[in-house]
């Protein structure tokens, strides 16, 4: 299973007052896994219009290295960023997209979210994103994929609260997935940012044969149960997370 071996997102600011317009952006991801399969990325930009890390526009390029056993392959791209959304309920915008460069093929990246709060305690997103496909095999190909979602959010008296997910993700082989998740979350100490959760999730593949370029069964389902931290410290998030399941 793959993990986050570093990360670091950082606004390099001159200050912090709201006057501030513009700002520098850095990060860096570094990821392995049991098979031996690394990769890295590094990404430098610049932000404009910054009133605050919730209302910005902004350009960043980027490259990202894989490396396994001998083989390697680079996939540099160019990304645009727009967030505008709510302090209080975060209704709006966060997207980012772009597009990269791999094995010869141009391919579509992003990940972004319009969020709305039809009443109090309801929450609705509709979700687009893109990447590539992070094999060797697939990368080799040039294969990518994009997915298209809406999910819902109901908050269920003060602490707990139930989302679900529906979504689809098409590949640029021919491959479609449906997607199908579910989520149950208990805010167990909300000044320490800590959260118990039970997640569920499914999707159905249409074509059963893509080649060994990545792991693609007819059906997938999972289930896991574990607990979740996230906190924001002088302008830093931190998170974390532990989870066990089938």
């Amino acid at each position: 299973m793959r993990a986050a071996a570093a990360a670091l997102l950082a606004l390099l600011l001159a200050n912090t007052a709201p006057a501030q317009t513009h700002a520098a952006l850095g990060q860096a991801l570094a990821t392995d896994d049991t098979d031996g399969f690394h990769s890295w990325l590094i990404r430098g930009g610049a932000l404009f219009e910054h009133a605050s890390y919730l209302d910005y526009k902004g350009v960043a390029v980027q490259t990202t290295h894989y490396s396994q056993s001998g083989w390697s392959r680079d996939a540099p791209g160019i990304v645009g960023l727009w967030r505008d959304q709510r302090r209080d309920t975060l209704a709006g915008v966060n997207a980012e997209a772009g597009v990269v460069q791999v094995a010869g093929h141009t391919r579509p990246i992003g990940d972004a979210t319009w969020s709305l709060r039809p009443a109090p305690g309801t929450g609705v997103e509709l979700i687009a994103a893109g990447g590539l496909v992070d094999t060797r095999t697939a990368l080799d190909r040039g294969i990518a994929y994009t997915l298209w979602g809406a999910s819902v959010e109901q908050a269920l008296g003060d602490r707990f609260t139930a989302i679900g997910f529906v979504g689809a993700q098409p590949f640029t082989d021919g491959n479609d997935r449906i997607h199908l998740r579910a989520r149950f979350v208990w805010d167990a100490l909300p000044e320490y940012g800590v959260t118990a959760q039970l997640r569920w999730r499914q999707y159905e593949s249409r074509k059963s044969d893509v080649g060994g370029a990545y792991f693609n069964p007819d059906r997938y389902r999972q289930w896991l149960a574990g607990v979740a931290i996230r906190q924001r410290h002088y302008g830093w998030v931190w998170s974390g997370s532990f989870f066990g399941g089938e």
